[in-house]
């Protein structure tokens, strides 16, 4: 017959099977694909159709400074730098707590059936309860570990790279969304270019027709007429359908749904770095994040030196245990036990010195590395500032031609009024005109484009936007 205790037992084992059991198979079986995507697609849409529509419906349109904050803000590359540069943090907390005591307690529980007994003079005594329970207090410090100082040091170094990196990535997101939002706003302009084109070419079109009926024009020169204006009608399909597929990456950049519409406005433009060429380098050297993020790889690959000369030295733990047991054969119920741990590698086939060897040359590697990024941001630095004269040189022509074009539109306009030309000259000046703006827009949006890739690849990007509705934080 089984005994009370015994029963209990085998009811616990038991539940304990059924429920380990349980929790397997619905671990199968808990997840349902097709339907945690349909699930997961239907939320992200609402969500995303939300915050769009709140963001980006503003009547007036969007203006450069209102599209960076908002892509600062949900750019999903930026939340995960973020996240990033979170998680270097708590690795750094991670290793300081190798400086700090490790406590644990321990709980054990055990029953012996038999009990167990020792032999004595031909007959048997108990060595211990039938039932045991101990409670341990384990506490470990470490006294003398190199390791985990230049440990804590390589984390510290690794948590300013990754705040330096988030730093960056916003950076490349700002020049980003400056170079797509200009991009939209030059191909609505040529838009409304062609537009004029168009309507010139249908003027031109309609005399040629009346022409040809009196017998003035080739059919040949119909045709060619009507040519002309369906090339007009392709190009400006064509921009526009450039115009939704930069107005999506737009979007997309700033972390919304790139199928939404957006209106575009423009802004007041930053003026750009001033300086000479010498001097507008030096500053890219002394602030460029990539250089930055360089100078913190070098002081990391040293503190693994440290870490392999430290791997040389002993390591030394101060342990304390208190142990409080239930054992009435045992004289003391609570009893501690002090003692320090130490260990050395004597030999380990030499990789301890090649580790040594190999950490050195990790030095040399990100040393060159960062004398190479440093070459590669001078010629960055070169080439935005010798794109930022040429598009200089390029607006100032286009602000000649447009004076031009201007003083033209309205000669011509004038001889229109008294009947010395007729419509389709008057259309095809004002379609010049429409071009020499276009160009001019153009190239002011380029030579703002140019000013901010080179504040970038100077490392001056500004990340934090004044919020619109804050004038004392914008000025």
């Amino acid at each position: 017959m089984r005994s009370p205790e015994r029963c209990a037992a085998l009811r616990f084992a038991t539940a304990l099977c059924a429920a380990v059991g349980t929790t397997a198979l619905i671990g199968c079986t808990a997840f349902d694909a097709p339907q945690v995507r349909h699930d997961e697609t239907l939320r992200h849409q609402t969500a995303l159709a939300e915050k769009t529509a709140l963001l980006v419906g503003d009547e007036r349109g969007l203006t450069l400074e209102d599209c960076v904050r908002i892509a600062l803000a949900n750019n999903l590359d930026v939340q995960v730098v973020d996240i990033r540069r979170r998680i270097a943090q708590l690795d750094r907390r991670i290793a300081f707590s190798a400086f700090l005591p490790h406590v644990n307690l321990n709980y054990t529980y055990a029953r012996w059936d038999p009990q167990p007994e020792v032999v004595i003079a031909g007959g048997s005594m108990p060595m211990h309860d039938e039932r045991i329970r101990e409670i341990t207090w384990q506490i470990q410090m470490s006294v003398f570990n190199p390791t985990t100082w230049f440990l804590y040091a390589l984390h510290t170094h690794g948590e300013q790279v990754a705040e330096l990196a988030a730093d960056y990535t916003r950076q490349m997101i700002v020049l980003q969304v400056t170079t797509l939002y200009y991009y939209c706003l030059g191909l609505e302009e040529v838009g409304r270019a062609l537009d004029s084109q168009i309507r010139a070419a249908e003027s031109l079109a309609e005399q040629v027709q009346a022409f040809h009926a009196e017998g003035l024009a080739l059919g040949w020169q119909v045709e060619q007429v009507h040519v002309a204006l369906e090339f007009r009608r392709t190009q400006r399909k064509r921009v526009e359908q450039i115009l939704d597929q930069t107005r999506g990456q737009l979007l997309l950049t700033m972390g919304l749904n790139p199928l939404a519409s957006i209106r575009l406005r423009t802004g007041p433009g930053e003026e750009p770095p001033t300086g000479s060429l010498e001097a507008l380098v030096a500053e890219a050297l002394l602030n460029h994040p990539q250089l930055r993020i360089a100078d913190r790889q070098v002081a990391i690959e040293k503190e693994k030196v440290h870490i392999a000369l430290a791997n040389f030295l002993p390591s030394l733990v101060g342990v304390a245990n208190r142990v409080n047991t239930s054992d009435s054969f045992q004289r003391y119920s609570s009893t501690w036990m002090l003692g320090l741990a130490g260990v050395m590698t004597v030999f380990n086939g030499f990789a301890n010195v090649y580790e040594y060897e190999a950490a050195k040359q990790g030095v040399t590697r990100a040393a060159l590395e960062r004398e190479q990024q440093s070459l590669v941001v001078m010629l960055q630095v070169l080439r935005a500032q010798r794109n930022l004269d040429s598009a200089r040189d390029q607006l100032r022509l286009a602000e000649d031609q447009l004076a031009m074009t201007e003083h033209r539109y309205e000669q011509t306009r004038q001889e229109w009024h008294e009947g010395l030309v007729d419509t389709p000259t008057l259309l095809s000046v004002v379609a010049e005109r429409d071009q020499a703006r276009m160009f001019h827009t153009t190239a002011r949006f380029q030579f703002q484009v140019a000013a901010a890739t080179l504040r970038n690849a100077m490392g001056m990007t500004r990340t934090r936007i004044a919020s619109s509705d804050d004038p004392e934080e914008k000025g």
